[in-house]
């Protein structure tokens, strides 16, 4: 029997592993230019019991080496779901009665006795929780940027895109199964999870590469939109089907009792659903009311930082007590905060949190491929790759044609959204889970999960160039209002506000520039928010925070930080996203003005060399009058 101090240095250790491999991957992904992502999927399939096995490998992370072998599914175990998939299903999985009584049998036995004597099953579920954190802090961001402005102009894309893309990809896939396989059940849980692509990564992507406002960026997030919130029903259609025996037909004994089951299911969770539509639109309220103005007075970025969390943990658990996804609660979390005057300082302040957790996530994600899988089904595996890419990359493209792009673009963005989505995950472990996905299957669309998403930002570099010649249909005229639309306004950045920066954007503003403020503390930011300026709170050597400035549009970047070295950290990556700007440094000492000169800063100004001019110049006029 474990003790419990032995039981937290393996968690410990577990963690320790994840996150050293983390950034290890991001060090390397850095000096090479890939992205974060790839890198932690890849470390993560390394480090995990198929290959190297740091760590250490459990029931829930790996099936065995004979399923894999034999193709068969091994019903009887209920724990072969991944780690990170079965936190994210469990809360909304409607079990069966055996699961049901497993767990209560777990519940009654004490919470010591459990840690004690399932030890690899406790220590499983704490690191499932940090993903499964890691995973709502992405989804959380993504909801922030999507306002219920942004909703309502976005809304055809939104219901016809998104309809379409998914259901190009469920049918075909529901039919094949159904006709040569003889399996329809498998066919739609497969066409389901195959048919939700990854919101985070593409959006991320979109950002970086300065596409998330553009009109093939606009639609390829609604789409990826509409597949989130479509989670909800698919999770209740996979519950309804495990209720019901596997030769049961409604209108027998049997099945007609598992029918209304079914139906009285359905209507539960319309009420629950709409409980929870109302909970969040009265917490949007008061907060846009009420406590927008508080935390104003309260000029705390610590304090933020709670509510923040306090806010999307307490929207998550309300979610879970209703049985919805975590994922939704998230989503809704992000609603909630947007379109305020904190929005862009939340947003920055989570940054640590949210890219700490998302590594743990993806490395994790990694962890549960066996790579096995291509030892013993080579052919149908990357034949399985193949189709996935094919078919998503088409039902996509239609549904980009429909909402109004050409084909080369629509082709192009097709591509893009072509892999595998995290909620994918959700599905599939209900689907394991109920018996309906053996393992060996579940191994493979993992690997068709694990590769798609490593060459998504391959994918999106093609797809943004063919989308960007041509973009829109013979007489389409593009409807989306995007963020800036006065073109003919030249658009500045002053990063650092303190007395120099704050009279440097009074100049630029009463000259005519739209000027986005940026500066470490939300507190030196606010009174500017006020008067109108655009204002974004974090890190500038930061890429992901300078993109928030919409420096990709900026003709004049003004650097007034009081320390060279950080100065020369922000134009460095400054002029990497926008090469083409003309950058004016404020630089302390005279020795630094060479390197930032050679860095590409346009104007360097030095406060030695001004201040000994202003003095001489000072001291010339006293001279002359004395």
């Amino acid at each position: 029997m474990m003790s419990e101090t032995l039981l937290i240095q393996r968690l410990l250790f577990d963690l320790l592993i994840i996150l050293t491999a983390g950034f290890i991957a991001g060090v390397v992904c850095k000096r090479f230019g890939f992205p974060m992502v790839v890198g932690h999927l890849v470390i993560g399939a390394l480090i995990g019991p198929g290959v190297i096995g740091i760590l250490s490998p459990t029931p829930s992370v790996a099936p065995s080496a004979e399923i894999i072998a034999t193709g068969e599914p091994d019903i009887s175990r209920t724990d072969s779901v991944a780690l990170v998939s079965q936190s994210l299903v469990s809360e909304t999985s409607h079990g069966t009665e055996r699961h049901e009584e497993e767990t209560n049998s777990l519940e009654t036995d004490g919470l010591e006795t459990n840690v004690l004597e399932h030890p690899e099953r406790f220590e499983h579920e704490i690191l499932e929780g940090f993903a499964l954190l890691g995973a709502n802090l992405m989804l959380f961001a993504i909801g922030i940027h999507f306002s219920p402005s942004e909703l309502g102009r976005i809304w055809k894309f939104f219901l016809f895109g998104g309809l379409i893309q998914m259901l190009g990809v469920i049918v075909p896939t529901w039919l094949i199964f159904a006709f040569f396989m003889d399996d329809w059940k498998l066919g739609l849980m497969i066409g389901s999870a195959v048919s939700l692509s990854s919101t985070v990564l593409v959006f991320k992507s979109l950002e970086d590469f300065g596409q998330s406002s553009s009109p093939h960026g606009i639609r390829a997030v609604a789409i990826l939109l509409f597949q989130d919130v479509a989670i909800v029903p698919l999770l209740v259609l996979f519950g309804l089907l495990s209720t019901l025996d596997a030769g049961g037909i409604p209108g027998s004994e049997t099945g007609g009792a598992a029918f209304s089951g079914a139906l009285a299911a359905i209507r539960t969770l319309l009420i629950k659903s709409a409980i929870f539509v109302v909970i969040v639109l009265v917490i949007r309220h008061s907060f846009c009311r009420w406590g927008v103005r508080f935390l104003l007075t309260l000029k705390s970025v610590e304090l933020l930082v709670l509510f923040t969390m306090l806010l999307l943990i307490g929207i998550i658990t309300i979610a879970c007590r209703l049985e919805l996804p975590s994922a939704l609660g998230a989503l809704a979390c992000g609603f909630v905060l947007s379109e305020t005057r904190l929005t862009k300082q939340v947003t920055a302040v989570t940054i640590p949190m949210r890219e700490t957790f998302a590594a743990i996530f993806f490395v994790s994600l990694g962890a549960l491929f066996d790579p096995r899988i291509l030892l013993s089904m080579p052919l149908e595996t990357l034949g399985m790759l193949l189709v996935c890419i094919f078919g998503k990359t088409l039902s996509a493209a239609v549904a980009f044609r429909v909402l109004g792009l050409n084909w080369l673009p629509s082709l192009g963005m097709g591509l893009g959204l072509s892999q595998l989505g995290e909620l994918s995950f959700v599905l599939l472990s209900q689907g394991v889970t109920s018996g309906i996905i053996g393992s060996a299957t579940y191994q493979q669309v993992l690997f068709v999960a694990l590769t798609t998403i490593i060459l998504t930002p391959m994918f999106l570099r093609v797809a943004l160039t063919w989308a960007a010649p041509h973009l829109l249909s013979p007489g389409k005229h593009e409807t989306v209002a995007l963020a800036y639309p006065d073109d003919r306004q030249q658009k500045a950045v002053v990063i650092g506000l303190g007395p120099v920066g704050a009279r440097i954007a009074s100049f630029l503003e009463m000259s005519g520039f739209d000027v986005c403020l940026l500066d470490m503390n939300p507190v030196n930011l606010h009174p500017y928010a006020q008067q109108g300026f655009r204002t974004v709170s974090g890190d500038a050597a930061d890429p992901g925070i300078l993109a928030l400035t919409t420096i990709r549009e900026c003709s004049l970047v003004v650097i007034t930080v009081p320390n060279d070295l950080i100065a020369l950290d922000i134009l460095r990556e400054a002029r990497e996203i926008r090469p083409d700007a003309i950058y004016m440094v404020r630089c302390r000492y005279s020795i630094n003005v060479t390197t930032i000169e050679s860095c590409g800063g346009n104007l360097v100004v030095c406060e030695e060399t001004e201040a000994g001019t202003a003095i001489m110049e000072s001291l010339s006029r006293l001279l002359s009058t004395s």
